[in-house]
């Protein structure tokens, strides 16, 4: 232990140090051993080295002391600055940075997953590079967040300093490599996003139907013609072309964004898009490197040199690619179940007593989806089988529910926080918090309504059940085995129901973001369009052809939402036994419909201790299934339209307030009808018309 103590006390003293007590003949010598060097390989693990000591310092202030160190020490000693230039500049006539210019900071693949795979690779294992690449460099010096800020927040003085060393006179001029390499950078660039902007994707959302008219592929040529002209009399003629088609090309992607705003997201067509936009930038900042010289020196060259210094690092990240690609994606997910999930919203009390109606129906109903689940149960079915019998029962439960209007209430909260989300972005002003707390509120009151109809109707059903049960086939439906099983598994302590609710939860809102997720797909693919063109219609009649392409399109996200959740529901602990981990689903009408069957096996004994606990293991499940799918579901929506996370904080502390201060309109509609609050679907409709 004296050991580690005085080792721990040295560390201390080495990083308390002062900055300028590090030995300022090492960045000599370092700086000497580059200059001497005779070859590509020595000078660039040289000049590796020596950037690698000044940058990679304990603290900002000593990367500051050193940097400032150094450049002090070439302006003072200028035969050492004559040596070490000319090894400078023969070290960048023989490097190749069209990988640095064209790749650093891009999307290097085609796609997103295989994009996504190549930057889990890169962190793991960063790919080989050749001795001539100039990436390299940055690679070795800034290899973490810390070494990258501290170059971003090189003050602009140092960096005039630096340049001065660096940079040649007679710029671009006398590194005939270097510019020959932005001049290749900027043709690839300028290819690569022909290729992916003239693909039949893009042009059918877009304002251009043939490749020849496409911005994308003219900025090919212009281009080309602004790069062969660069040092002659209509230089700025072709400059101010290229940058119109530049322009072009970025009103393009505007509009192919806003097509898909209206109809459908794909995460290919978001990546391309991405790649493309981030081409753009990257050509112009190029372009401004090549034309700067004479204008803004310093300004043209730190943004380019920032982006390919911030990006190098990117490249191996993996949470910027997949928000900024899937962003658009989950935003239009968001509306199109928000959309599915309005008829789960009571805006006057007309509705509300209709949701009390259908929540008894839907309480009805799954007394019988119980009953078959725990028969299911009983006979000790292989994993799967038995996984996919119930998940049977349950998906053939809910789209029954569907077709005929009733109501389950634990769909609700991952439906209707959907729409929440849509009304906090579609409102502005004033007006905003008092829309908000009034959705909220009509929320609260359908939901406990929906929870309560299902809850009373299924124990009502369930006794009914039993007693015709009972009277046709004279014994209980449940064996005394199965009933007892059911009072143990709703145990709140002595049984993971907390666990299994919130997870429970978490089902509740995946299979809605599904739900969502096949009505894009539809749309973007006109699958609707597909059916209502089918050559079945010719047999059939068209007109029978267009109806049930209307019925698909009105019912794709209900009917693909119950039959994922009742699958789900169903194989999740089967395949959770597999693996042999001991996680189950309780869902708070299917549970409260077992323990109304168990109890009615047991009649008027049943009110012991095992029945209140199981009483308090169902109110768990209620307040988890609820809780946590509309939790998740309002994160999600709310992240999807861009609510920073200061103002997300301000509307739920609103909220809260309110439910405070006038708890009864969260739990009953008061007053008179309601005009209901409109959703973002309606918004956008009431926006096209």
């Amino acid at each position: 232990m004296r050991v580690v103590r005085k080792f721990w006390k040295r560390l201390q003293r080495r990083l308390k140090r002062p900055a300028f007590l590090h030995n300022p003949g090492d960045l000599r010598r370092r700086t000497e051993l580059f200059a001497a060097a005779t070859s590509l390989n020595i000078r660039a693990r040289r000049i590796s080295a020596l950037f690698a000591y000044i940058w990679n310092r304990p603290t900002d202030q000593g990367s500051a002391v050193a940097l400032r160190r150094w450049i002090r020490l070439l302006e003072q000693d200028k035969q050492l600055r004559t040596s070490f230039t000319m090894s400078w500049f023969a070290l960048l006539s023989e490097l190749d940075s069209v990988p640095l210019f064209a790749e650093t900071g891009l999307p290097a693949r085609r796609a997103l997953l295989p994009e996504a795979l190549h930057r889990i690779f890169q962190q793991l294992l960063p790919s080989a590079r050749k001795e001539s690449d100039t990436a390299r460099f940055f690679t070795a010096i800034f290899s973490t967040h810390i070494f990258v800020d501290r170059f971003l927040n090189l003050d602009n003085v140092n960096f005039a300093h630096l340049t001065n060393i660096l940079w040649p006179k007679t710029g671009l001029d006398a590194l005939p490599r270097l510019r020959g390499d932005i001049h290749q950078a900027l043709t690839l660039l300028a290819t690569r996003v022909a290729g992916r902007g003239v693909t039949a994707d893009v042009r059918q959302r877009g304002s251009s139907r043939t490749v020849e008219d496409s911005p994308f592929y003219k900025l090919i040529f212009t281009t080309e013609t602004f790069l062969k002209t660069e040092n002659t009399d209509d230089s700025q003629r072709a400059l101010q072309l290229w940058f119109d088609s530049v322009h072009a090309c970025r009103a393009e992607l505007i509009q192919v964004q806003e097509h898909m705003e209206d109809s459908g997201v794909s995460t290919a067509l978001v990546f391309d898009l991405t790649s493309m936009d981030a081409s753009l930038d990257r050509m112009q900042l190029l372009a401004a490197a090549l034309v700067g010289e004479t204008q803004e020196p310093f300004h043209a060259a730190r943004q380019l040199l920032n982006t390919l210094v911030s990006g190098r690092l990117e490249d191996t990240h993996l949470y910027p690619l997949i928000r900024q690609n899937l962003n658009l994606l989950a935003r239009k997910t968001v509306e199109h179940t928000g959309h599915s999930g309005e008829h789960y919203i009571a805006n006057t009390r007309k509705e509300y007593w209709q949701m009390w109606l259908a929540a008894a129906g839907g309480g009805l109903l799954t007394v019988f989806t119980a009953a078959i689940k725990l028969r299911i149960t009983e006979n000790q079915h292989p994993l799967f089988v038995e996984g996919f019998l119930i998940g049977t029962d349950y998906a053939i439960s809910f789209l029954i529910m569907h077709t005929f209007g009733l109501v389950l209430a634990t769909k609700q909260p991952s439906m209707t926080a959907a729409a929440f989300a849509g009304i906090v972005r579609e409102n502005r002003g004033v007006s905003r918090w008092s829309k908000i707390a009034d959705f909220a509120a009509r929320i609260c009151r359908t939901q406990l309504a929906a929870a309560f109809g299902n809850v009373i109707a299924v124990c009502v059903g369930a006794v009914v059940f039993e007693q015709l049960w009972v009277r046709i086939f004279l014994s209980p439906y449940l064996p005394a085995k199965t009933a007892k099983y059911v009072y143990e598994t709703l145990h709140p302590f002595t049984s993971g129901t907390a666990v299994y609710a919130a997870f429970t939860g978490i089902i509740l809102w995946l299979a809605a973001v599904i739900g969502g997720w096949c009505e894009n797909f539809a749309i973007y693919n006109r699958i609707p369009a597909a059916i209502a063109q089918h050559p079945l219609g010719l047999k059939i009649g068209i007109r029978r052809m267009q109806r049930f392409a209307d019925t698909f399109q009105n019912n794709i996200s209900g009917w693909s939402t119950n039959i994922v959740l009742g699958y789900m529901l169903g194989f999740a602990p089967e395949i959770a036994h597999f693996f042999g981990i001991p996680l189950d689903v309780r869902h708070i009408t299917l549970n409260t419909g077992m323990l109304a069957l168990a109890a009615t096996r047991y009649g008027l004994n049943v009110f012991g201790h095992r029945f209140y606990f199981a009483i308090a293991g169902l109110s768990v499940t209620f307040v988890l299934n609820l809780g946590v799918s509309f939790l998740i579901a309002a994160i999600t929506g709310l992240r999807a339209y861009n609510v920073p996370h200061k103002e997300r904080m301000k509307i739920w502390k609103y909220v809260l307030g309110q439910a405070l201060h006038s708890p009864l309109r969260f739990l009953i509609p008061l007053g008179g009808d309601e005009s209901p609050v409109s959703t973002p679907t309606q918004t956008a409709v009431k926006d096209e018309s």
